[in-house]
């Protein structure tokens, strides 16, 4: 089935991948940063492209079907001020999805935003965002889906507001199922005189299949890696000690000597859940990894990056910085302190393997410590929130620097997990007449 949606808050558009792969047709998309504007057309064109949605007049948006955005989320996250609709220049922006869903009344509506929505203010925030939903004709439904459950190795917990309109939906009581945030919110809002709620069928999230090792570049180029001298006390405790295998929680095992605050320098072990990949582009504020370059040897499975956060790539410290993974050289005896540029070598009983992560400078071998520490790369970053590569070879090619495509990728919505909320909603509208904006 076909059918027509808009886009606010567009960034690099995380939804419009997942829509458009299921039958979707964009006709109006938002976003006000310009290095995004320039991202999301070198993908997509800018046909439909629009500026700052608050200049736009509702009446001339184009009828849709679904609406879908990650409104800005700072003004709700715990990494931002935690004003809510009390931050004029971001958390109001809310009330333009409201605007324009008043309307154009669209059949459906997706929002997503941080788990720290559900308890901001005593839970306040969640309620006014329902009501308001259910004043201008629409029933509710809501949960808190991680990335990790859907094929990338990203520990990232966001919350999806699913709105469908009332003539469309049979309202019913929220089934409410332990004392998780999601539970205690639906709790509280189920007593809000005359809320509408119905029980939508969000995705199973069960099994960790990806680990962030899968998802790292074999060729990474010298200027990601921190230097010997910021690494190297951190390097000699790693050296030392065993790491844990049994865990599945994040795991700090350190810190490099960079300036900046605490969080910026924390260095984390792949083994569990790591925290958040923080992007940011610059002074050593983007997310780090630790390598061990015999990956062969590394059978975990459960080896997650952080949460990739929307922060300002000139920006601040997050307590969720880095991610780990290790790497090790093969020692050739008979060449203990010369350097390979690449070449393939082996020691006894051990397969032969191209040395990568270091080509370009080669890898000093012998004295030389078997880890190493190095930014995340932009495009494994892009691929943690589920785009191809060749989306972000797209975007690079056309001219946008390092540091605004780690930016982007922290402001994105994942992809994957989109893609998995799709038969839900494919199922609502395949039993909904057609629209005036629908084909």
């Amino acid at each position: 089935m076909t059918f027509k949606y808009i886009e606010l808050f567009a960034g690099i558009g995380g939804f419009r991948q997942a829509l458009d792969n299921a039958g979707g047709e964009c006709v109006f998309a938002s976003e006000i940063d310009k290095f995004a504007q320039q991202a999301y057309s070198a993908l997509y064109g800018d046909d439909h492209l629009h500026g700052d949605i608050t200049q736009i007049d509702e009446k001339d948006v184009p009828d849709h079907d679904v609406l879908v955005g990650g409104f800005p989320c700072q003004a709700f996250s715990v990494a931002g001020k935690r004003l809510g609709f009390a931050d004029e220049t971001r958390g109001t922006l809310f009330f333009e999805i409201v605007r324009i869903m008043r309307e154009k009344q669209p059949k459906i509506a997706v929002l997503e935003n941080v788990k720290g929505l559900v308890g901001h203010d005593k839970g306040k925030t969640l309620d006014i965002v329902v009501t308001a939903l259910n004043e201008i004709g629409y029933t509710v439904d809501f949960s808190v889906l991680n990335s990790k459950y859907f094929g990338v190795p990203q520990n990232r917990e966001r919350i999806f507001i699913v709105a469908v309109r009332d003539d469309l939906v049979t309202p019913e009581a929220w089934r409410i199922e332990g004392t998780n945030v999601v539970a205690k919110g639906k709790r509280r809002i189920a007593q809000i005189d005359g809320v509408k709620t119905f029980n939508f069928e969000y995705p199973t999230q069960s099994d960790v299949t990806v680990r962030l090792l899968d998802i790292l570049e074999d060729n990474v180029d010298e200027r990601y890696y921190l230097s010997e001298e910021k690494t190297a006390k951190l390097v000699a405790q790693l050296e030392e000690r065993e790491e844990d295998s049994d865990s599945d929680s994040p795991t700090m095992v350190g810190h490099a000597e960079l300036r900046g605050n605490d969080s910026i320098k924390r260095v984390y072990s792949p083994v569990g859940d790591t925290p958040t990949l923080t992007a940011m582009g610059g002074g050593h504020r983007e997310p780090k990894v630790a390598v061990q370059m015999n990956r062969h040897e590394i059978g975990r499975e459960t080896e997650l990056s952080h949460c990739l956060m929307a922060r300002d790539y000139k920006g601040f410290g997050n307590q969720d910085m880095t991610g780990v993974m290790e790497t090790r050289p093969v020692l050739t005896p008979d060449r203990a302190e010369k350097r390979q540029n690449g070449r393939r070598f082996k020691d006894d009983g051990e397969k032969s393997f191209t040395l990568t992560a270091q080509d370009k400078h080669g890898v000093a071998l012998g004295a030389y410590p078997r880890y190493r520490i190095r930014k995340l790369t932009p495009l494994e970053c892009w691929r943690l929130q589920g785009f191809s590569d060749l989306a972000h070879e797209t975007v690079k090619a056309a001219g946008v620097s390092d540091s605004q495509r780690y930016k982007q990728a922290g402001n994105a919505v994942t992809v994957n997990v989109i893609d998995a909320l799709m038969p839900g909603l494919l199922r609502y509208l395949s039993a909904l007449p057609a629209s005036s904006g629908a084909e």
